[in-house]
């Protein structure tokens, strides 16, 4: 299935909707890394209760997402928080539509794991490319330890199509070697319930050093 079809189809139907509402785990914790009145990218904002919560902490917030449901939903829920604007970024080029070293920091909560590693490498290496020196990317993968891994046709290594849903889980090795050019300040494997169910996952901060 094309995948902004599957995830229009996602946000029509209000999936995951209930456990979207307020800000996660990983947003409250990333947060106060940034600095006051920070230029953020969100890559992946589903729901946009994150994306909103960074917004209320002081950052402008460049909210964006495949899905144009997200977004034209986004848009009516949140238009009344100031520094927050929503756009419709397709990244399964592996470039983003971004000014070079525009921005203090890029958040990514389980939106990096859905391309092959050509792709994501490429991604990457835009991210790198648009964060300032100094910038901090913060982002949240499934891992290889994921009750879903292995479940569907391979596609290549580590990556599954499950019912046309296809995911890239990443161990920590190869999110370490996506950091070139970072300082890691965190990395670390979580094992809890995700949208009712049980998950593993990478939760990652670092930050461009070169």
């Amino acid at each position: 299935m094309d995948q902004q079809a599957l995830w229009n189809n996602i946000h029509m139907e209000g999936k995951h909707s209930a456990f979207s509402r307020t800000p996660s785990e990983f947003a409250q914790e990333v947060a106060p890394s940034f600095p006051d009145h920070a230029k953020i990218i969100e890559l992946g904002c589903g729901f946009g209760a994150d994306a909103a919560f960074i917004a209320q902490q002081g950052c402008a917030v460049i909210a964006t997402d495949l899905s144009e449901v997200a977004i034209a939903r986004n848009k009516q829920m949140y238009s009344a928080i100031p520094g927050l604007t929503f756009q419709v970024v397709d990244m399964s080029n592996g470039t983003l539509p971004f000014q070079t070293d525009g921005f203090d920091g890029v958040y990514a909560r389980l939106s990096l794991h859905y391309y092959s590693d050509k792709v994501t490498k490429q991604l990457f290496q835009d991210i790198h490319r648009v964060l300032k020196i100094g910038g901090r990317l913060a982002f949240m993968c499934k891992t290889t330890n994921d009750p879903l891994y292995g479940k569907g046709t391979q596609l290549e290594e580590d990556m599954f199509d499950n019912e046309g849903h296809i995911r890239h889980f990443f161990s920590e090795d190869y999110a370490r070697s996506l950091l070139v050019g970072y300082r890691i300040e965190r990395l670390e494997s979580q094992r809890k319930n995700l949208y009712g169910k049980l998950s593993s996952f990478i939760e990652v901060i670092a930050q461009k050093n070169q």
